[in-house]
């Protein structure tokens, strides 16, 4: 199909009285097409590498709704750039009763997108919410504990101490402490080896990042474990997974998998990063359509 095959336009929506951007995929065609509702991943924007997967679904002829949450891009809500899965959460679910609304789509048929961050996101929402049809994760976070385990252990003082001082700073009704998203050095959120350089290669070019965060999430984090949910997934999902991931340990993937009734799971000998450039997005990107698309016919 064409570059043409898809229309491309900008919506908001309300969450508990901010509003969130959104950009609407539309296919060709004179029929409502199922859609897929999509974000990002932590600390991220719904711009940083996942249009490609977006206009990928939608030139397949399915639409596709992509979404920032409260405090990131260009949607309301404060703090600014504050990871919490319980917050993301909220905004996965009004996305998903806003696209079931949408009269430019067919909201009887929907899937959830997620990667990294937002893979835990979409197999949480799934396990919680009836009517979805299908699921499609990358390199999802399945486990806070399993994740912890490969975080350095010579940061985890530094790391509490900063998550503590963010608590009572939130407390005492003060601006958030902050720590970054990646680094080559010190106290941040992901400190993988490949982490610093893979995460500052998604942003566009001419993108201003604000490479920071809220340092309470990494108090948080361990007490996220989408794994214990995901057995209540009563629809297909797909999952590819890294082999040479620093982030999140393949076998905690694997064992989240095993959990999952109806599951194809997929292991590919790339790291945490790759399956938005190149090689790995073109397989995982063709493999994803065709999963979709045949599960919301």
């Amino acid at each position: 199909m064409s570059a043409a095959s898809f229309k491309l336009e900008s919506l908001n929506f309300p969450v508990r009285g901010d509003r969130l951007s959104a950009d609407l995929y539309l296919p060709a065609g004179s029929e409502p097409a199922a859609v897929v509702v999509m974000a990002h991943g932590f600390g991220a924007r719904r711009a940083y590498r996942l249009p490609p997967y977006a206009e990928r679904f939608a030139r397949a002829g399915m639409a596709v709704l992509l979404f920032d949450y409260r405090g990131f891009g260009s949607s309301e809500g404060t703090p600014r750039a504050f990871v919490d899965p319980a917050r993301h959460l909220q905004d996965w679910r009004a996305a998903i009763s806003f696209a079931r609304g949408l009269e430019s789509v067919d909201g009887s048929r929907i899937a959830l997108w997620g990667s990294s961050f937002s893979g835990g996101h979409a197999l949480v929402s799934a396990a919680r919410l009836e009517g979805i049809k299908a699921v499609a994760v990358q390199v999802p976070f399945v486990d806070g504990l399993s994740s912890l385990g490969v975080f350095p252990k010579s940061l985890l003082p530094g790391a509490v101490v900063a998550g503590m001082r963010d608590l009572a700073a939130a407390a005492l009704g003060r601006p958030p402490v902050r720590i970054p998203i990646a680094a080559a050095s010190g106290v941040r959120c992901l400190a993988g080896e490949d982490s610093h350089e893979g995460y500052l290669r998604m942003v566009p070019p001419g993108e201003i990042h604000e490479n920071e965060v809220p340092a309470q999430i990494l108090l948080k984090i361990g007490l996220y474990r989408p794994t214990t949910e995901v057995a209540s997934i009563k629809v297909p999902v797909q999952i590819f997974a890294a082999r040479q991931d620093s982030l999140i340990p393949i076998a905690a993937v694997e064992k989240a998998a095993r959990k999952i009734p109806q599951c194809e799971l997929h292991v590919l000998d790339m790291g945490h990063f790759d399956p938005y450039f190149g090689e790995p997005f073109e397989t995982v990107s063709q493999a994803q359509t065709e999963f979709l698309k045949r599960h919301l016919q």
